[in-house]
């Protein structure tokens, strides 16, 4: 109709499902009874060909639906092109409007949605388009709080304090944080694994370091010795965590 508000028709609501770091069994009952219940069920791709982490965890829980829902797949290129991005950007935006016209849509995403996930950029550009929008948000478990919990070991305590960093800083971001905090996560350490090590090295903290990758999946894998992480390639979903206070040995069977 001439002269409408978009959203005004769109009718749906728009829920940000966090689905965790990999197994299934990680997922909320809030998130479960949304991915159970809405008609459309949308997910990131880094390209159209490839697969999606998140679309594999509930894969069992979709294809167990009595009602299949809709599937929209969004692509979300990696690359730091801003003209590609924001062409990936307006079409993600057009296709979830189209759904969101039929009714509510789930975006699933790994982790946490909220925390370093594809999803906050989705949603300021769907927010240009739809101002008025409705957004509920499903928190879910962050790799780094899958990881502490498959080794066994407290981030923190006390009145220790917590960083969380990607580590594709430059090198004295990274040494700042390092000395600022007791305990720091760095995330996205595939390519810079010999750098990161080096800086850790210098200040004699790799014993108090543990790298796992594909956390609560059956690729999983817990390497204590971290100095060996030289010798093997370290896939994207990897993560290095400094303890400089230490750990406990409770966890070394786990």
């Amino acid at each position: 109709m001439k002269g409408t508000d978009p959203a005004e028709t769109t009718g749906g609501t728009l829920y940000g499902v966090s689905v965790g770091p990999g197994s299934p069994d990680l997922l909320t009952i809030r998130a479960l009874n949304i991915l159970e219940s809405v008609p459309t069920i949308a997910y990131p791709k880094s390209v159209s060909d490839g697969g999606s982490q998140a679309r594999d965890i509930v894969s069992g829980y979709i294809d167990s639906r009595n009602v299949p829902p809709r599937i929209v797949e969004l692509v979300f290129p990696m690359t730091k092109d801003e003209s590609i991005l924001e062409k990936a950007r307006m079409e993600n935006a057009r296709l979830l409007t189209e759904s969101l016209a039929l009714g509510d849509v789930a975006f699933i995403s790994i982790g946490d949605i909220l925390f370093y996930s594809t999803f906050g950029n989705l949603l300021a550009g769907l927010k240009k388009v739809l101002p008025q929008l409705r957004v509920s948000v499903v928190p879910g478990v962050t790799s780094f709080n899958g990881a502490a919990a498959r080794i066994v070991e407290p981030l923190v305590q006390g009145s220790e304090s917590f960083a969380v960093i990607p580590a594709t800083y430059e090198a004295s971001h990274l040494e700042k944080m390092i000395d600022l905090h007791e305990t720091v996560v760095f995330m996205k350490i595939n390519r810079v694994i010999p750098a990161l090590l080096r800086i850790l090295d210098g200040r004699g903290l790799l014993s108090k370091c543990i790298y796992l990758e594909h956390v609560e999946t059956s690729r999983e894998m817990i390497v204590r010795d971290v100095e060996t992480l030289l010798e093997r390639d370290v896939p994207y979903m990897s993560l290095l965590i400094l303890r400089k206070n230490g750990w406990g040995d409770h966890g070394k069977t786990s």
